[in-house]
């Protein structure tokens, strides 16, 4: 693996951590991950849009992700200079609201990246299962 790929999937990295940490902590601003028409899919419901994504996120229970693995894939594909996409496979626990119930978890993220700095979820899709990932 060449050096500017790993430079770059490090900065992915810590951007996906940052995501999760917002999902859970600061979800007011989650929808500044993604761009204008991004797409944010939780349990088989859809919101398109930051007004659609920053809705759903203030009505929605709380959630704690525990993350155990983040896979990230550089996604072979015709792009303009200076842009990456990749695709991010992440799996857990997560725990919705104050019931204290965790379940499995599975996402993927779609990220987009121009270089030096500009990153974005162009989708997220989290799917959950039970019992809880162990």
């Amino acid at each position: 693996m060449n050096d500017k790929l790993e430079n770059e999937e490090s900065i992915v990295l810590k951007f996906v951590q940052d995501f999760f940490a917002s999902y859970d902590i600061n979800r007011h601003v989650l929808h500044t991950f993604f761009p204008e028409d991004g797409t944010f899919i939780i349990l088989g419901n859809r919101m398109s849009g930051h007004s659609a994504i920053q809705q759903a996120m203030l009505t929605m229970a709380t959630a704690t992700h525990l993350l155990f693995s983040i896979d990230i894939v550089s996604l072979s594909m015709p792009l303009p200079e200076k842009v990456s996409m990749y695709q991010v496979l992440c799996a857990g626990n997560v725990e919705f609201g104050g019931d204290a119930q965790t379940h499995g978890f599975t996402a993927t993220l779609l990220v987009y990246f121009m270089r030096p700095n500009v990153l974005n979820v162009v989708s997220y899709n989290e799917r959950c299962q039970w019992p809880k990932l162990s």
